[in-house]
């Protein structure tokens, strides 16, 4: 806290004002150095100035006050204060800890209450009466609130123009979390009149996402003395949220926390180039997803029919066949093969070859259960997978595959198109690759037998081969 010395603390007696401001310069140089975070100031020598300064300002004063009209109880009383501020610094020069701060802190609170009830309040009596001044000893002018309040007007007048000049936005508060001081910068910041003499709410320009938390803050660092930091929404004065970051400190007095000053700073440009930011990396992430299953639906996808490749169809098929082991449900498998393909591309082109195709699929697809999966696996051939079902339903499945192909028509091509399927279900124990053959062997057993029609798997197959 730092003393301005101005007209109201003048006595009319010039030699006795230059003294009281000199204990003024000394209080302050002690109060700098020890605000300002470097070296601890040398105690002992400010103890021995003021043992100079307070013998000869009492020596003087006691000569004025020997002339003035006070009662000798005043006159005493006055000796008596001055003994013991002498006795207080002789006390102190005699201390071994000169250097720590806790006692120069406590050196610079004896000056400043010395300052406030002694010089500001008796030394002013003295030198008015004698002077004649009718001031009541006990009237309002001699209150020490009053006389502090006009000893510290210079001060908050300085600091409130700096405040009010910085882009920092200030509030200060006691211990209730309420602010006792808000500078200029935030009633702009909100859009109030800043020499407004209403109470404000304050909290009311928090947004309600953040006030329970922010008030939780606060309530944390009266309770438990901390630094700390919170970033949060504020109505600005244009009605939109705006985001700042305050920092919050207590103010601390002895071991105990009297209050709290905070500082905030607008950050909603950086908020915003944050959201920016974050949306587009969120596109970017989306987009490369998107390309990526775009990739792996063409690895994974025949790209003239759309259904599943012949990788897809035989890693379903392990994966099918080792839960079938495992559970015992039914797996059927058939193979498929478009009758006279060959014909179709060699003597009506590869586009009609192309029509048959994506029309069979069509119809295959179609036919099939939603569960059933269809894949090419190599020119005119298919695989259909087939989940839970067993023999029985596998043959009748198949059955209608074959018929509805045979109903399939193309303008490219005007001849009946058919399919000849060979059809086997998962044996016990039986692998996978297994399954494949015996349902290829079915397959060529059909084409053997005239093609268009469906073959199940039987050893009599293997023995006829």
């Amino acid at each position: 806290m730092l003393f301005f010395w101005n007209s109201s603390l003048e006595t009319g007696n010039a030699h006795i004002d230059q003294q009281h401001r000199r204990l003024f310069d000394m209080t302050n140089e002690l109060a700098l150095l020890l605000g300002s975070g470097g070296p601890l100031p040398d105690l002992s020598g400010l103890v021995a100035n003021l043992r100079a300064y307070a013998t000869e300002h009492f020596r003087d004063e006691e000569a004025v006050m020997a002339r003035s009209p006070l009662s000798a109880f005043e006159k005493d009383r006055h000796i008596r204060a001055h003994k013991a501020f002498i006795a207080r610094v002789d006390e102190i020069a005699g201390r071994g800890d000169l250097t720590e701060v806790q006692t120069i802190e406590h050196f610079l609170e004896f000056l400043v209450t010395w300052l406030v009830m002694h010089i500001l309040r008796m030394d002013l009596k003295i030198v008015r009466s004698i002077t004649n001044a009718a001031v009541d000893p006990m009237g309002d002018d001699f209150s020490v609130e009053r006389v502090l309040i006009k000893a510290l007007s210079e001060t908050e007048r300085r600091f409130r123009l700096i405040s009010d000049n910085a882009p920092t936005m200030i509030w200060i508060s006691g211990r209730s979390g309420r602010r006792d001081f808000t500078n200029r910068a935030w009633f702009e910041y909100v859009g109030l009149d800043a020499d407004t003499t209403a109470s404000v709410d304050w909290d009311r320009f928090v947004h309600p996402d953040d006030i329970d938390r922010y008030r939780q803050l606060i309530a944390d660092v009266i309770a438990r003395p901390h630094r700390a930091e919170i970033e949060l929404r504020i109505r600005t004065a244009d009605g939109s949220w705006g985001w700042i970051i305050e920092r919050i400190m207590p103010r601390i007095e002895g071991e105990a926390c009297v209050g709290l000053v905070a500082a905030a700073g607008d950050v909603t440009m950086i908020k915003r180039s944050e959201e920016v930011l974050a949306e587009s990396n969120r596109r970017l992430e989306l987009e490369v997803a998107q390309r990526t299953h775009q990739l792996e639906l063409l690895t994974l996808t025949d790209p003239l029919t759309g259904v599943g490749n012949r990788r897809v169809a035989f890693d379903r098929l392990a994966s099918l066949a080792e839960e079938s082991r495992g559970s015992g449900r039914p797996l059927s498998l058939l193979y498929i093969d478009i009758d006279h393909f060959k014909r179709v591309n060699d003597t009506l082109g590869h586009a009609a070859g192309d029509q048959v195709l994506i029309g069979v699929t069509h119809v295959m697809t179609a036919t099939l259960k939603a569960d059933h999966l269809l894949c090419r696996v190599g020119g005119e051939e298919f695989v259909a997978i087939l989940a839970d079902c067993d023999l029985p339903e596998a043959q009748r499945i198949a059955e209608r595959l074959r018929v509805a192909v045979s109903w399939f028509k193309s303008e490219a091509v005007p001849r009946p198109v058919t399919i000849s399927v060979g059809l086997a279900t998962l044996e016990a124990g039986e692998r996978d690759e297994d399954l494949i053959k015996r349902a290829d062997d079915a397959l060529l057993e059909a084409k053997r037998n005239g093609r268009n029609r469906v073959c199940t798997w039987s050893a009599a197959i293997v023995q006829s081969a």
